[in-house]
């Protein structure tokens, strides 16, 4: 009878796992629903804003404008999974309303939870046999911060699970070299996440290794085939799906939050330099089973078993030579490949290491491996009183050093989900159903946290943050000075009546008299997952936003002469057209003195104040603080005096030297301004005006004392 039940054991292994799977899974998933129905007070939600973003595009899906987030709205890649908002549509295509939309995104995380216990299974046993599938379905299980991920409502679940999948694939195919189904499921991969695409791309050198290698065979595949495309263009599948959509291969999700799009050169390189300390966060985050402690710091305690563990996996798939287990090197390749796509996200440590997440199953999996193969020669190869005790220290000992996750770290993880719900649901969806009962129809909001206000709200949104707004990213990520240049340029059935904002994100916009009196305010008590305390709605006054662009105080010096060109600063693409870079002296605080070589630094700033002459009229108008110099071009007659005509706030004195095209202009002397606007002018003789485009340069006399100056607007005169 024993091994009768021993047989049914192996034989059946993979459908026990599930039944197993399936009652741990409920327990736990009911111990989620349970936290969050006694914190909310009963009603459902889920712990990220984000979430909801996706729940937003599946209705747009449903309505018939897929990838344009609100009607009126122009089309934008801001899900960032192109699969997830597909599957998420059919409550909306049922019109079953928010709760049930809700629900039935939380029974997709619930089935990926199953499947990818499954999986991990599969994986397991191909990677380290019996012990290894045993080892990585309870590894999978028993990390909480993978339950909190598939369970948010986000693509998580849906990227581990076809990632898992992918490889279990490759495994089984890779002998063969021709991977017949591997390079289909490839496109399921690129669709899930942009990390997919990445390691789509990866696997692509990998499976040419392998066909190559099988062609060497006798009777083998032919090496040259179009298939060895297919993973390339798998890789390819979401640019151009971006570019269909909204004409860039960029995604906006990309736009706004990626290191590659970060528009200030100074910062872009300073992250691009701070890359490698990244990585190693994320390895060690990896380590630390992305466990902080009641500091913020990583747990160290976990880094020697997982450290261990992962080098056992690595030292056994080269060792020995003859080995009873699958080929998983093709996994060494991609864990620092996920690693160097999961540090693009300019803010990468957040929401329990969400951008980790999706790979993390893959860890999980080495680091049994990597145990039940040492276990597994200790046990075979070793006399027996030896191996025993040996191969069970291999496994005992990790588990009980990770075992902490599985117990402590598990009940405060659902708490965390419970409270994450709870700020949701009394900020973001507490002002999206306000939105929706007290504004017009007709209503623009413009918001950042861009989801449960417009999924309940049901008005026309901005993003200011350009998530799902087209044309805002960068423009936002440039400054809000320049985002205020953005704004005040729309058409007027484009701009915004109402904002419903973080106040603390824009620090400048109740300064510049666009915001109104605050007409309601969602307030966190205890805030575990919002962007701030308070998320406020403020009707938009745009009477004193006003086309600032004409010259206010009287200039004698240029009487008979004609406007021949403007420059507004802090706008884009009046930036582009007049070819506008700002230098300075970058400050090294390490050092704490002045960096030797200047480099470009574009900062943005919004003010509002009034003329001298005009008190009760302010202008608010955004510009630019150069901190060394500025050099832009500029249209001209050539042979004609020049007259530049600068608004600025003056807030420093300053000393400026002007030059044309090289050649030296003279010094401009402009005193500081007391809160109002001023227009100091300066003239260039006509014989430095040799071209119809000179380069004018304005150099601060003293460009590293701590100082700057502010152009808003220049006039240039004839």
């Amino acid at each position: 009878m024993i091994e009768g039940l021993r047989r049914f054991a192996r034989g059946r292994a993979i459908l026990l796992i599930g039944l197993f799977s399936v009652a741990y899974l409920s327990f736990q998933i009911g111990r989620l629903f349970r936290a969050e129905r006694l914190i909310t007070g009963g009603e459902l939600s889920l712990p990220l804003d984000d979430s909801f973003i996706y729940l937003q595009y599946a209705r747009a899906i449903a309505e018939g404008h897929p990838f344009v987030y609100a009607a009126g709205n122009a089309p934008t890649t801001g899900a960032t999974s192109l699969l997830w908002p597909f599957l998420l549509a059919p409550p909306h295509w049922l019109h079953l309303g928010p709760t049930l939309a809700i629900a039935w995104a939380l029974a997709l995380g619930a089935a990926a939870l199953l499947v990818s216990a499954l999986l991990m299974a599969r994986l397991g046993r191909l990677l380290a046999g019996t012990l290894g599938m045993l080892l990585a379905v309870a590894l999978f299980l028993g990390n909480p911060h993978l339950l909190w991920g598939y369970m948010s409502g986000m693509e998580i679940g849906l990227y581990a699970t076809v990632l898992l999948g992918t490889l279990v694939l490759y495994l089984n195919e890779r002998d063969g070299g021709t991977f017949p189904r591997l390079r289909w499921c490839l496109f399921l991969l690129a669709a899930s996440r942009p990390e997919g695409a990445v390691l789509s791309g990866v696997l692509g050198l990998v499976m040419a290794h392998d066909r190559w290698r099988a062609s060497r065979a006798e009777h083998g595949p032919r090496f040259w085939s179009a298939a060895l495309l297919m993973p390339f263009a798998a890789a390819a599948l979401p640019f151009l799906v971006n570019l269909a959509a909204s004409g860039s291969i960029e995604s906006t999700s990309s736009q706004a939050k990626s290191i590659l799009a970060e528009p200030h050169p100074d910062v872009r390189h300073k992250y691009l330099t701070d890359s490698p300390r990244v990585w190693l966060s994320i390895v060690t985050a990896y380590l630390s089973w992305l466990q902080l402690d009641g500091d913020g710091n990583l747990v160290r305690r976990y880094w020697i078993p997982s450290a261990a563990a992962l080098a056992l996996f690595a030292a056994f798939s080269f060792l020995p030579r003859r080995r009873p287990w699958a080929d998983g090197r093709a996994l060494l390749l991609l864990f620092p490949a996920a690693v160097v796509v999961d540090s693009l996200p300019v803010v990468w440590a957040v929401h329990l290491y969400r951008y980790q997440q999706g790979f993390y199953p893959i860890l999980l999996a080495c680091f049994a491996a990597g145990l039940a193969r040492a276990a597994t020669l200790a046990w075979g190869r070793l006399p027996r009183y030896v191996g025993a005790p040996l191969a069970a220290f291999i496994v005992v000992a990790p588990l009980a050093g990770w075992a902490p996750t599985a117990t402590d770290v598990y009940d405060r993880v659902i708490l965390f989900y419970g409270h994450n719900c709870e700020n949701i649901l009394h900020q973001q969806v507490k002002v999206g159903r306000w939105i929706d009962h007290n504004l017009p129809r007709n209503a623009v909001v413009g918001m950042n946290d861009a989801g449960a206000i417009a999924y309940y709200g049901n008005r026309q949104t901005l993003d200011l943050l350009g998530l799902t707004t087209e044309g805002f990213a960068k423009v936002y990520r440039a400054g809000i000075g320049c985002m205020f240049e953005k704004l005040r340029r729309l058409p007027p059935q484009k701009l915004p009546t109402y904002f419903a904002i973080y106040p603390e994100w824009f620090p400048y916009l109740k300064s510049s008299g666009v915001l109104g009196p605050e007409i309601f305010r969602a307030h966190l008590g205890y805030n575990t997952i919002c962007g701030g305390e308070d998320k406020v709605v403020y009707p938009a006054e745009w009477i004193d936003v006003v086309p600032a662009d004409s010259v206010i105080l009287p200039h004698p010096e240029i009487e008979g002469m004609k406007l021949r060109d403007s420059f507004d600063l802090a706008w884009l693409e009046d930036e582009r057209r007049h070819e506008w870079k700002a230098y300075g002296y970058e400050y090294d605080e390490k050092r704490s003195r002045w960096k030797k070589n200047a480099s470009v630094l574009p900062r943005d700033i919004l003010r509002q104040y009034v003329y001298a002459d005009r008190p009760t009229r302010p202008i608010a108008d955004a510009g630019r603080k150069v901190f060394g110099w500025e050099r832009f071009r500029v249209s001209a007659e050539p042979g004609k005096d020049l007259s530049l005509v600068m608004r600025t706030d003056a807030w420093y004195p300053n000393r400026l030297r002007v030059s044309v095209d090289g050649s030296a202009a003279g010094a401009w002397a402009i005193a500081r301004s007391e809160t109002a606007w001023v227009e100091p002018a300066f003239k260039i003789p006509g014989r430095l005006i040799a071209r119809a485009r000179p380069e004018i340069e304005i150099r601060r006399e003293d460009p590293q004392d701590g100082g700057d100056y502010a152009p808003f607007h220049y006039w240039i005169f004839q």
